[in-house]
Parts: C-alpha cells; structure tokens; sequence
C-alpha cells in the first residue's frame, strides 16, 4: 500500500522533477544506507520560484519506515559555504507546505528536516537554529546538521530520527 503511495507521490510531483541523489550546490549527501525505495525531489525543478512563491529547501526525501509502517518525509537544506540560520529554518518550514497535498492526511507520517553544512556553525548559529524547529502535523520536529561531504551522513540522520 505504501509503495502505491510513492508511486502516486511520483506521478504527481512527475518524474523529470526527481532525481537520484540528494546532492547538490557543493555539498555531497551520501546515500549509503538510504532505502533504495525513495523519491528525492529537486525543490527547484518541481516547485520553480516563478510558480510557487516561498521559500524552500534544496531536496526532499519520501521513502518508507517498514519497520513502523509509515512514510518519513526528510526536508534537506545544503549550504555548502556561509548561511543564515533563520533563513535556513524558514526555508525548511515553509517547504513543508508544499507537498502536503501529494499526501493523504491518513497516513502515519514524521518529518526529519536536515541542514548539511560545508563549514563550521558559530554557537549563536547553532542556538537559532536550535530555538526553531520545524512543525509539521501539528509536532515540533527539531532541525538535524550533518557536514557536507562526511561518510553516511543522511543515514546517520535517519536512524536518530527512527527514535521519534
């Protein structure tokens, strides 16, 4: 049932807006450890800026937790030099809207929104970033950072997400 689901997700969002990985824009996400069912969006191509006003993040994983039979959908910002954090959570938020009419409200859902950085965050940073997580389905669902370019670093996410 969950697999009709993604395959409905792809038909909606249309295939010429997915894409294999979630890299991009100087910072490499490794995919090791990721369910080989999944859809990554890129935000741009699906959500243009000219048609969708807003901001969004860069990527958006869907793929299915077997274990817990419910989808995860994983809001990605990557940010390979310097950045904002409330423009970095305001991204990840406002991304939110964007897909929940390609999502029946049925389903069991969580929201793992994830900043990879290219550089170190100033404790200031950190504390903003901290101080704003992103609410989905009425749940608070604080921001993950992982660095660029690091060995399993969307996995890493991943299974402390399978905590929530």
């Amino acid at each position: 049932m969950m697999s009709e689901v993604l395959s409905r997700i792809r038909e909606r969002v249309g295939e010429e807006n997915l894409i294999n990985s979630c890299s991009g824009r100087g910072c490499r996400v490794d995919m090791t450890g990721v369910p080989r069912e999944r859809i990554v969006v890129d935000v741009d191509l699906a959500f243009p800026a000219n048609r969708v006003p807003g901001k969004r993040c860069d990527r958006i994983l869907i793929y299915e937790d077997t274990s817990k039979n419910r989808l995860v959908l994983v809001l990605i910002e990557l940010k390979s030099g310097t950045f904002k954090a409330t423009d970095v959570s305001e991204q990840l938020q406002e991304s939110v809207g964007l897909l929940s009419g390609l999502i029946p409200q049925v389903f069991e859902m969580t929201c793992v929104p994830v900043l990879f950085h290219g550089k170190g965050i100033s404790k200031l940073q950190l504390r903003d970033i901290n101080r704003t997580p992103v609410r989905f389905r009425n749940q608070r669902f604080p921001i993950r950072l992982r660095r660029c370019g690091a060995p399993r670093n969307l996995a890493s996410v991943l299974s402390q997400s399978d905590n929530l």
